[in-house]
C-alpha cells in the first residue's frame, strides 16, 4: 500500500473521531442508557475500523498484534455495552478511561513508527499525550467523577484524536514518495 492510501486511511479515521467527539460534547446532557448505546456504536465502529486498518496498513505497521488487540478491545467494549446498556455508570466511566490510556500507547506507538515518514507529526504526539492524561484524569476521578464530565472529556479526546489525525493527512497529503 502506498503513503498515499495510509494517508487516506489516517485522514478517515480522524474525520470519523472528530465528528464522535462532537457528538459526545454537543448531547452531554443524555441518559446513561442512550449514551450507552451511542458509545457501543462507536467503539464497534472504531473496534472494526482499527482491525480492518491493522490488515490492509501491516507492511507499514510493525506492532500489528497491538492494533488488532486495541480493535478486539474496543470491539468488546462495544458489544458489552450494547447487549447490557443499563450496565453501571461506574464500570462504563472506567472502561472509557482505560480506552483512552491503551489508546494513547497506541497513538505514541504510531508516531514513532511514522515519524521519519511525515511532517506534522507532532500533533498526533500531542493527542496522544491528551488521550493519556484524559483517561488518567478519568480513572483517577472514579469513583465520584460525574457522568457530565466523562462525556465532556471523552469529547475532547475524541475531538482532539481526530483533529490530530486530520491535520497529520491533509499537511502529508502533497509529499512525493
Amino acid at each position: 500500500m502506498s503513503e498515499k492510501r495510509l494517508l487516506n486511511l489516517i485522514f478517515i479515521e480522524g474525520l470519523l473521531l472528530t465528528i464522535l467527539g462532537l457528538c459526545v460534547l454537543i448531547l452531554p446532557k443524555l441518559t446513561s442508557l442512550t449514551f450507552g448505546v451511542m458509545l457501543s456504536g462507536a467503539f464497534i465502529t472504531y473496534g472494526l475500523y482499527k482491525i480492518i486498518t491493522a490488515f490492509i496498513n501491516k507492511n507499514y505497521v510493525s506492532n500489528i498484534i497491538w492494533c488488532i488487540f486495541m480493535g478486539a478491545f474496543v470491539l468488546t467494549i462495544g458489544i458489552l455495552l450494547l447487549i447490557v446498556p443499563k450496565v453501571s455508570l461506574l464500570w462504563l466511566i472506567a472502561l472509557t478511561g482505560v480506552f483512552f490510556l491503551l489508546e494513547s500507547i497506541s497513538s505514541a506507538a504510531f508516531v514513532a513508527k511514522v515519524r521519519s515518514m511525515f511532517n506534522f507529526i507532532g500533533c498526533k504526539g500531542f493527542a496522544a499525550i491528551v488521550l493519556f492524561l484524559m483517561g488518567l484524569i478519568i480513572i483517577l476521578g472514579l469513583p465520584v467523577m460525574s457522568f457530565w464530565v466523562v462525556a465532556l472529556l471523552s469529547g475532547i479526546a475524541l475531538l482532539i484524536k481526530g483533529l490530530a489525525k486530520t491535520a497529520l493527512a491533509l499537511a502529508n497529503k502533497n509529499n512525493n514518495y
